[in-house]
């Protein structure tokens, strides 16, 4: 991990509080069998476990419709998931609800895995608040919740009996395998990678892609665009989301006329409720707000965007990236996902302090509230913990670089 200025001070007084502080010795201690409670102890301390069940919305829905509808219309199998870095069990939760909207064979399983011991002990219930049951359908919440008192709620049983949890360290090997060890056909690893160090984000991105099956899509948040796909995946881009395919070997690819794989054309429901399965955000969520409808230099600012997006998404970022997204900042200064965006092709060549510039301004638009929610970065609050993370990256590869 790419340990923020917080991170280190929760560590520095979880050390000072230790008789001795820190030392060589109880280094030697956390690496042992005998330290684990607390090496457990300082992993919670620089954790992040706050989530909530269906968050991003529109990425949820790009994932039913472009993935698990068609998968399980085609395998006539138990599917296999995985979410890697599952927190307190949100996200598992989150699609073994959308298996049973889908109606997809009562086999298949959801895995969650996660670096805290606390947090996989916590996501085992499968018992949520009802703050972080917030952006459930009242419909879904009725048919795959119980109350379980106090303002809480349980999934129903038979749910939860195909979930399984793991603590796992995404670092260690080897990493886990599905069951009679087949390769997963869907992994969930959303707003993890952007506390990763670029190197351990890499290699983290090419094992699980190893542990994807043959036809298996590996899901990141769009905070987290892979600029440079490793050869083992191919970018699938939709309309609201990237997702990122097992590429197979001699397989015949037809491109689309943007030169990323095709996708079928998302469906527009009749209502809010869509075949069994309640739309995504059909309940409006109280945040984030629904974003303003574009007009003029808006407008074109969002068609650039969407270009340099298709670029961005179909391998290793060009010149001709940037520069769309430069004319883009000159229509819309306040597109904080397109600053973000140029923030990582400047940092993908190199650009340190340039890129730590786009950062910080993006950052400053989204803390005023003058950054407009974008169709594929919705969610301002988690791209600005992605702003944020991405100074502190930059910052520390290169030293700290003037404000301007």
């Amino acid at each position: 991990m790419a340990l923020s200025d917080l991170q280190c001070r929760r560590i520095d007084e979880k050390l000072a509080a230790r008789p001795g502080g820190p030392s060589v010795y109880f280094l030697l201690h956390l690496q042992s069998p005998a330290g684990a409670a607390d090496l457990a102890e300082l992993i919670d301390a620089i954790s992040v476990q706050k989530t909530e069940l269906f968050r991003d919305e529109s990425q949820l829905s790009a994932l039913r419709t472009h993935v698990l509808e068609p998968m399980v219309a085609r395998m006539h199998r138990p599917l296999r998931l995985w979410s890697a870095g599952c927190a307190t069990g949100e996200e598992v939760a989150t699609l073994l609800v959308m298996l049973a909207e889908l109606g997809a064979d009562p086999g298949s399983t959801v895995l969650g895995t996660d670096i805290s011991e606390t947090a996989i002990a916590k996501a085992r219930e499968l018992c949520f608040t009802s703050e972080q049951m917030q952006r459930v359908p009242p419909m879904v919440r009725d048919r795959w919740f119980v109350p379980a008192g106090l303002g809480r709620f349980t999934l129903v049983g038979h749910l939860k009996e195909r979930a399984r949890f793991l603590c796992h360290n995404l670092m260690d090997m080897p990493y886990p395998r599905a069951e009679e060890g087949q390769g997963f056909d869907v992994i969930a690893c959303r707003n993890v990678l952007i506390y990763f160090t670029p190197e351990s984000f890499e290699k983290v991105v090419v094992t699980l892609a190893g542990r994807l099956a043959p036809e298996g899509m590996l899901m990141l948040s769009a905070a987290e665009p892979l600029l440079r796909a490793p050869p083992v995946l191919r970018t699938v881009r939709c309309d609201q989301a990237f997702f990122y395919a097992r590429a197979q070997e001699g397989a015949l690819k037809t491109p689309s006329a943007t030169g990323l794989p095709a996708v079928a054309p998302a469906k527009a429901p009749e209502s809010p409720i869509s075949g069994r399965f309640p739309a995504v955000g059909a309940t409006k969520p109280p945040e984030p707000p629904a974003p303003v409808q574009p007009s003029g230099p808006h407008l074109e600012a969002d068609a650039l965007f969407a270009q340099a997006l298709e670029w961005a998404g179909g391998g290793e970022a060009s010149p001709q990236t940037a520069d769309t997204l430069r004319s883009c900042l000159v229509l819309d200064p306040d597109l904080a996902a397109a600053r973000y965006l140029l923030g990582l092709v400047l940092e993908q060549r190199g650009a340190l302090a340039e890129a730590a510039e786009e950062y910080r301004r993006a950052l400053r638009s989204l803390e005023e509230g003058r950054a407009r929610a974008t169709p594929f970065f919705l969610n301002n609050a988690r791209l600005l913990v992605a702003c944020v993370r991405a100074v502190e990256r930059v910052e520390r590869t290169g030293g700290p670089f003037p404000q301007r």
